[in-house]
C-alpha cells in the first residue's frame, strides 16, 4: 500500500490548509519555482530539480500526539529523531523499525531485545520485552513460574498461590502479520517508545505489574514488498483515491516471500516465521495476545468480541474477557470520538489464526482491524481526509487500553489462566477420555511433518514400546470398531494434556458448529444468500495428511516420550558384495519419492515409474515406485542415484535381477514408464490469486525442488510455449476466462504437441465450454438437462471398482461357479485390503452394491419444495455451497496420477462450481455418493446433492498431451498433503506418464 511523498518545506508552505480543492490546485503547480536559497550554488543543470520525498504534508496530517499529556525521558531518542521526520507521517521500513528498538535497547534499562528468527529473504524477526528493570532482572524466573501454571500437573495449592501472588502477567503484542496492513508496525514503535521513555507514574506502575512483549513486524518480507511498490508508484502530487494502483499491485504485501497468509499458518507452521514465533511466544506463556490488523480503506475499526460461530475448544471464559477488554477499548475510542464496531464478521471458529492459537494456549487472544490508508492520506466515504498517522494513533491507543485492562485484571486473568490449564489435564473435562494413535508406515514424510507440527507447539507425543489393543476406535473415513491392535512404534497423542484444546482441534476428525449458529446461518442463507462463515469450516490435520490414524479410548500404554524428530536421511543401500546391480529402486509410497524423481532427472538419469506393485531383491514395492536401470545410464549412475536419494531424503535399494520372483511385472517390461524431465511454467500476475499461486509455487520450489518459470498471465500470448512441457494455471479471482479463451487455440496446439496443462480450483472453469475446447469436463449448472447421463457414468465407474460376476448368467449353469467357502474367502480378502478401515470398507461395499444410490446425486423430481425451473433450482442450491469442507474422494487406482494414494482419499471442497465428467475423460478422483460424502465441516444437504458423484480430479488426453483439472486447490496452505501428492504426480510424472514427448535423435 501507498507511501506518501515527503515534499520540501518550501513547497509545503505554499499549500493553504483551508480546503481540499485549494490544496490540490496548489499541489499541482511545479515545485521547481519554490527551491530554497541553498539551490543557488547548485549547477544550473540540476538547480530546478526537487527529489521525491515521502510523507504527508503538515496541513493534511494528523498532528495530535499519540499519548496526550505524557512526559518523556529526554535521554531516550524519539522515533522522530531516529526516523528523521515526524513518526507516522510516512511508512517506516522494517530496518527502521528494528533500528528504533536497537537504539532504545542501548540506552534504556526497561528493554530486552532479541532476534528470534529469520524470514525467507533473510530479514530478522525481533521481539522486545519491555517491563520494569526489576522484572527484567528476574525475567527467567517469571517465565518459569508461568510455565508451572501452564502445566499444573503436580502443582500444589501453596505453590500455585505463591506464583499467582508474585508473578506479573505477560502481554504479547503482535503487529502487521499481513505485510500490507501497515499501521500496526508503526503503532508498535509508538507504543514501545511510550513504555520505554515515559516518566509518568502510571506507566511506571504498569511496567511494575505486567510484562509487555512487542513483536513489531510479523511479516518483514511482505511489508518491504508493498513499500517498494508504493514508493515506485509515488509522484510529486499525492493521490487521495483509495483505489489507485499506486497503493500496491499484484501480489501486494499480504503474504510472506512465498505469499503465504501467515495468519492462517499458526496451526500447521509451514513458514519459518510461524515456527520461530511458536517457540518464542510459547516461552513466555502469555495471558494476553494482541494481533493488530488492517481492513478495507473505507471501513472504521473492528475489535472483539467475536461473532458466531465459536470454536468449542476455546476457553469458556474467553467471551467474557473479550467483553471486558472491549469495554475499556471502546471507552478509549469514545473519548476521541472515533467510530468502531464489534461482533459483525470476525468469528471465533477456525483455530489457525494468531489470536485463536493464543487462546488455545490459554491466553485472551484479541484481533484488531483498523481501516487502512495505504500510508498516505485518502478521502473516506464521508468526504473527510484520513491519514496514515491517524491509523497509527488508533492502533497505539487500542494497545495501551488493552495493557491497562490486563493490569487492572491481573489477579482474575492469572487465576482463569490456571483454571483453564487445570481443566486441560483433568480427567472429567469433556474429550479428555480419548486419544489419537498414529500407526507409522503409510507415509514417512507426512508422519514426520505431523510430529514436527505437534512438538513445535508443545503438544506431548509418546511412542509405544510394545503391541497393544485399544477400544472405542473411530477412523478418519468414518469407520468404527470395538477394538484394534496397534503395533509397537505407534505414536500416541492424548487429549488429556496441557495442550489438550490444540489436540482436539487440530487432530479431531470432525469439529462441529453449534445448533444456534447453524440456525442463524441457515436463515441468512435462505433470506439473503450470504454466509456468516469467514474461512474454511474443516481443517483436520490427520484427515488432510491421510495418515493411518485413529481416535480411541484413552488408556495407559507402554511407551516413551517423543522429544524430537530426526531429519530425513537418504542414500543408497550398500550392495554388500552382491552381483552387479541391475537397477536401483525407490519405493513410491512416500511423498519424498517424487522429489527423488526430480533430482534424478535433473542429473540426466533415465527414471521409470511403475504402474503396478512389484517385488525385487527380496522387497515389495508399491505402485508408483521408481526404477533406475544401470544399462540405460552412464557409468557414474550409482553416484548420481546416491546424490539424488540423499537430496530427497529417500533410500534407493539396489537389485541384481530384472526378473520378478512372483507374478508381478519384470523390471524391463511395459509396466515401467520412462519419465520425461518436467519443464514447468506457472501463470502469475493478476487475475491469479496470490495466495493459492504461492501455495503451488512453494510446493514446487521448496518441497519438490522443481525449477519453475513464472509467466505473466496477461502476456500469455507473447510466450513461446514450446519451451515448456507443463503449464500450471492456479486459481484466479476473476477475469481468467478471457485470457484463456484469447489463447485457447495456442494452448490446444501446445497440449496436442505433448504438453501437460494443469488447472486448479476456480481456474478449472476457464478451460471448459465448447468455445474454449480444452476439456470435455462440464460444470453442473451448464448441463442440468443431461444430469442423468453423468449420474449413469459415475455409477458405472463406481461399479467397475468392485466387479462382481454372475456365473449363472455367464455360463448358463452353475458348473464352474466358485464354492461357497471360496466366495466367502474372496469377500474376506476384499474386506481386509485395508485392515485399519474395515468398517469403512464394509459401508462402501454396501453402497456400491446398491445401484439406485446414485440417484442421490439428482434432485427428486417429485419433491414439492424443488423449483420446477432447473436453472432457478440450481441457483438456489448454490447458495448453500461449502466453505472449505473435507469430503470423501474415490480414487481410480489404475490411473498413473494417483500413485501414492489409497482407494479412498480425504479431499478439500469449496465453492459453488461442481464439475461432471464421463468418457473420454478419465476421472482419477471422484467424490463419493451423497450419503458418504461429508467427512468434516459444514455441508448442507443441497451441497451434498450437487457435489455427489462429481469429478474432483480428471485427466483427459488430447493428441500427445493432456489436460489435468483439480476441482479444488490440491496443495492448499501447505496443509493438504494428500492433495499435494496428486499435484506433484501431475507435474513431475505427467510429461512422461500421461503425455508423450518426442524422442531425440
Amino acid at each position: 500500500m501507498f507511501r506518501a511523498i515527503r515534499m520540501p518545506r518550501s513547497v509545503l508552505d505554499r499549500f493553504a490548509p483551508l480546503t481540499l480543492t485549494a490544496w490540490l490546485a496548489l499541489a499541482c503547480s511545479s515545485p521547481a519555482a519554490t527551491q530554497q536559497d541553498s539551490a543557488e550554488a547548485t549547477p544550473a543543470a540540476v538547480a530546478d530539480f526537487v527529489p521525491i520525498r515521502y510523507g504527508a504534508p503538515d496541513h493534511l496530517d494528523h498532528l495530535e500526539p499519540f499519548f496526550a499529556g505524557a512526559s518523556y525521558d529526554e535521554s531516550i531518542p524519539t522515533p522522530d529523531e531516529i526516523l528523521g521526520q515526524r513518526h507516522g507521517s510516512r511508512l517506516s521500513h522494517h530496518a527502521e523499525i528494528v533500528a528504533c528498538f536497537e537504539r532504545w535497547a542501548a540506552v534504556s534499562p526497561r528493554i530486552d531485545l532479541k532476534t528470534f528468527g529469520t524470514t525467507f529473504e533473510g530479514r530478522a524477526l525481533v521481539r522486545a520485552v519491555i517491563t520494569s528493570p526489576a522484572n527484567l532482572a528476574r525475567l527467567d524466573e517469571i517465565k518459569a513460574d508461568l510455565g508451572r501454571l501452564a502445566d499444573p500437573r503436580g502443582l500444589s495449592e501453596g505453590e500455585a498461590s505463591g506464583i499467582l501472588g508474585r508473578t506479573p502477567p505477560v502481554a504479547w503484542m503482535a503487529y502487521s502479520i499481513h505485510g500490507d496492513e501497515l499501521s500496526g508496525s508503526d503503532a508498535a514503535v509508538a507504543l514501545g517508545y511510550h513504555l520505554l521513555a515515559s516518566t509518568d507514574a502510571a506507566v511506571e506502575q504498569l511496567l511494575d505489574e505486567i510484562v509487555v512483549v512487542i513483536d513489531p513486524c510479523q511479516n518483514p518480507d511482505g511489508r518491504e514488498r508493498i513499500i517498494a511498490m508504493t514508493e515506485q508508484g509515488t509522484g510529486y502530487v499525492p493521490n487521495l483515491d483509495y483505489a489507485s494502483m499506486a497503493r500496491g499491485r499484484w501480489p501486494w504485501g499480504r503474504g510472506n516471500h512465498y505469499l503465504f497468509d501467515m495468519n492462517r499458518d499458526w496451526m500447521s507452521g509451514v513458514t519459518p516465521e510461524g515456527r520461530a514465533r511458536w517457540a518464542e511466544a510459547r516461552s513466555f506463556h502469555p495471558q494476553l495476545f494482541i494481533d493488530a490488523h488492517e481492513m478495507g480503506d473505507l471501513d472504521t475499526y473492528l475489535f472483539y468480541p467475536q461473532s458466531q460461530p465459536h470454536n468449542p475448544w476455546l476457553p469458556e471464559t474467553l467471551d467474557a474477557w473479550h467483553n471486558k477488554f472491549a469495554a475499556d477499548q471502546a471507552s478509549a475510542f469514545d473519548r476521541q470520538g472515533w467510530p468502531y464496531y464489534t461482533r459483525e464478521w470476525a468469528d471465533g471458529w477456525a483455530p489457525f489464526y494468531s489470536d485463536a492459537w493464543a487462546s488455545l494456549n490459554g491466553a485472551v487472544g484479541i484481533l484488531y482491524e483498523q481501516a487502512g490508508t495505504a500510508g498516505v492520506p485518502l478521502v473516506g466515504p464521508a468526504g473527510r481526509i484520513r491519514t496514515y498517522r491517524e491509523a497509527v494513533h488508533r492502533q497505539a491507543t487500542s494497545s495501551l487500553a488493552n495493557l491497562r485492562t490486563l493490569q487492572t485484571s491481573r489477579d482474575a486473568i492469572l487465576a482463569d489462566y490456571l483454571d483453564h490449564k487445570r481443566g486441560n489435564v483433568a480427567a472429567d473435562t469433556p474429550g479428555n477420555d480419548r486419544m489419537l494413535v498414529v500407526v507409522p508406515g503409510r507415509n514417512a514424510t507426512r508422519e514426520r511433518a505431523l510430529l514436527q507440527m505437534l512438538l513445535g507447539q508443545g503438544i506431548e507425543v509418546s511412542r509405544t514400546t510394545s503391541e497393544a489393543e485399544v477400544s472405542g476406535v473411530v477412523t478418519p473415513l468414518g469407520g468404527e470398531a470395538a477394538s484394534r491392535t496397534v503395533p509397537a512404534g505407534s505414536y500416541v497423542v492424548a487429549a488429556r494434556q496441557p495442550q489438550g484444546p490444540m489436540v482436539k482441534n487440530y487432530l479431531g476428525f470432525d469439529v462441529r458448529m453449534g445448533a444456534d449458529f447453524l440456525r442463524e446461518e441457515r436463515e441468512q442463507l435462505e433470506h439473503e444468500g450470504g454466509t456468516k462463515i469467514y474461512d474454511v469450516t474443516a481443517w483436520s490435520m490427520t484427515l488432510l495428511s491421510d495418515l493411518d490414524a485413529i481416535w480411541c479410548d484413552a488408556t495407559e500404554l507402554d511407551g516413551e516420550a517423543v522429544t524430537s524428530v530426526a531429519s530425513a536421511t537418504g542414500g543408497v543401500v550398500d550392495a554388500g558384495g552382491m552381483a552387479p546391480t541391475f537397477a536401483w529402486v525407490v519405493n513410491g509410497d512416500d511423498d519424498a519419492s517424487v522429489a527423488f524423481a526430480v533430482r534424478a532427472m535433473e542429473q540426466g538419469l533415465a527414471v521409470h515409474l511403475a504402474d503396478k506393485p512389484f517385488t525385487t531383491g527380496g522387497r515389495g514395492y508399491a505402485r508408483g515406485s521408481l526404477l533406475v536401470r544401470r544399462a540405460e545410464n552412464d557409468e557414474d549412475v550409482a553416484e548420481r542415484v546416491a546424490r539424488a536419494a540423499q537430496a530427497a531424503g529417500v533410500t534407493a535399494y539396489p537389485t541384481t535381477s530384472g526378473r520378478s520372483p512372483d507374478d508381478g511385472p519384470d523390471l524391463g517390461g511395459g509396466h515401467f514408464t520412462l519419465l520425461a524431465r518436467p519443464r514447468v511454467a506457472i501463470l502469475s500476475n493478476a487475475p491469479i490469486a496470490p495466495d493459492t499461486y504461492g501455495h503451488l509455487w512453494f510446493h514446487l520450489d521448496h518441497e519438490l525442488g522443481v525449477s519453475v518459470s513464472q509467466l505473466d498471465a496477461q502476456q500469455l500470448g507473447g510466450y513461446d510455449l514450446r519451451r515448456y512441457n507443463v503449464i500450471i494455471i492456479p486459481p484466479a479471482w476473476g477475469g481468467l476466462s478471457g485470457i484463456v479463451s484469447d489463447n485457447a487455440q495456442t494452448l490446444k496446439t501446445w497440449v496436442r504437441g505433448g504438453g501437460t496443462l494443469i488447472a486448479a480450483g476456480s481456474a478449472t472453469s476457464a478451460l471448459l465450454g465448447e468455445s474454449v475446447g480444452l476439456s470435455s469436463v462440464v460444470r453442473r449448472r451448464d448441463v442440468l438437462d443431461d444430469l442423468d447421463g453423468y449420474v449413469f457414468a459415475a455409477t458405472r465407474e463406481r461399479d467397475a471398482r468392485n466387479v462382481a460376476i454372475d456365473f449363472d448368467e455367464l455360463w448358463g449353469d452353475t458348473r464352474d461357479a466358485p464354492a461357497d467357502d471360496e466366495a466367502e474367502a474372496a469377500d474376506e480378502d476384499d474386506a481386509n485390503d485395508e485392515t485399519d478401515e474395515t468398517d469403512e470398507t464394509d459401508e462402501t461395499d454396501e453402497t456400491d452394491e446398491t445401484d439406485d444410490d446414485a440417484s442421490d446425486s439428482e434432485e427428486d423430481d417429485d419433491d414439492p419444495s424443488a423449483d420446477p425451473d432447473k436453472k432457478r433450482q440450481d441457483a438456489w442450491m448454490r447458495r448453500f455451497s461449502p466453505r472449505g469442507v473435507i469430503a470423501r474422494g474415490l480414487v481410480d487406482d489404475k490411473a498413473w496420477i494417483t500413485v501414492g494414494c489409497r482407494d479412498e482419499l480425504p479431499v478439500s471442497v469449496s465453492g459453488s462450481s461442481v464439475y461432471l465428467s464421463r468418457e473420454p475423460v478419465s476421472t482419477a478422483v471422484r467424490l463419493a455418493p451423497a450419503d458418504e460424502l461429508r467427512l468434516s465441516g459444514l455441508l448442507w444437504p443441497e451441497a451434498r446433492t450437487r457435489l455427489a458423484d462429481s469429478a474432483w480430479l480428471t485427466v483427459e488426453s488430447s493428441g500427445a498431451g493432456q489436460v489435468i483439472l483439480f476441482a479444488a486447490m490440491p496443495a492448499y496452505r501447505g496443509q493438504f498433503a494428500s492433495g499435494a501428492r496428486l499435484f506433484a504426480n501431475a507435474v513431475v510424472y505427467g510429461p512422461g506418464a500421461g503425455a508423450r514427448q518426442p524422442l531425440g535423435w
